[in-house]
């Protein structure tokens, strides 16, 4: 199976759920709920990082931070400034390693990916990102230039970045820090599979072996032809 036909696919299902809710209730009504779901999401992150900062004890403005590695060394870097006042936070990147020979760069999406998934960890809500800013250095490993390679960037470094998000909250010790990517194949077939590593321990709950973490893959990934 083409993934490209997949995601397809499932995009083509999701219109047409739309579209029925849609003749069903009123294109308004459905713009209407989609926005009080966002606005409760971003009322409840805001909330959270009041709560945050009140529990650290930071100032009106004040700083966490974290910091990861790569199995190359290369650094992941991270300062959250939290604004007690207004609920929002600014995820600040600087200090990242440079961009690698490598292809475990990865674009920005995958840090914002993180972002959003650590952020919905601790409040499971839709619309998290609305109260918050990201700064990416350009030309770092979270950044990299068009010329970069990035494919391992979505399966490897995302983890390390989830593992330094959560960290920067205390909020979960770090997992196996990779997808643990299992592929093989010929001319005629390709198989590609993660294989489960470790989950961290956090506040009340002890850590896990043997258990996919944070991203993961459900099925095996169908190959695609290359284009000549």
């Amino acid at each position: 199976m083409n993934p490209h036909l997949e995601q397809v696919a499932a995009n083509t299902k999701g219109i047409a759920l739309v579209g029925e809710l849609i003749r069903e209730h009123g294109l308004p009504t459905v713009q209407a709920y989609m926005a009080f779901i966002q606005s409760n999401a971003e009322a409840a992150v805001r909330d959270m990082l009041r709560d945050f900062s009140l529990r650290q004890g930071l100032p009106e403005v004040g700083t966490v931070s974290a910091e990861d590695q790569m199995d190359d060394g290369s650094p992941i870097c991270l300062a959250v400034t939290i604004d007690r006042g207004d609920g929002s936070a600014t995820f600040d990147f600087t200090g990242t390693g440079p961009e690698v020979y490598g292809n475990c760069n990865a674009p920005p999406a995958v840090a914002y990916s993180a972002i959003i998934y650590a952020l919905r960890c601790m409040v499971t809500r839709d619309g998290c990102l609305a109260p918050i800013s990201v700064v990416i250095p350009p030309q770092c490993l979270l950044n990299p230039s068009p010329e970069a390679a990035v494919v391992g960037g979505n399966v490897l470094t995302s983890q390390r970045v989830t593992d330094v998000v959560l960290r920067a909250f205390g909020a979960a010790a770090a997992s196996q820090g990779c997808m643990n990517n299992f592929t093989f194949g010929d001319e005629g077939m390709g198989y590609y599979e993660t294989i489960a590593g470790g989950a961290g321990a956090g506040p009340g709950w002890d850590g896990r072996s043997g258990v996919h973490t944070h991203m993961t893959n459900t099925r095996i990934t169908g190959s695609s032809p290359s284009p000549t």
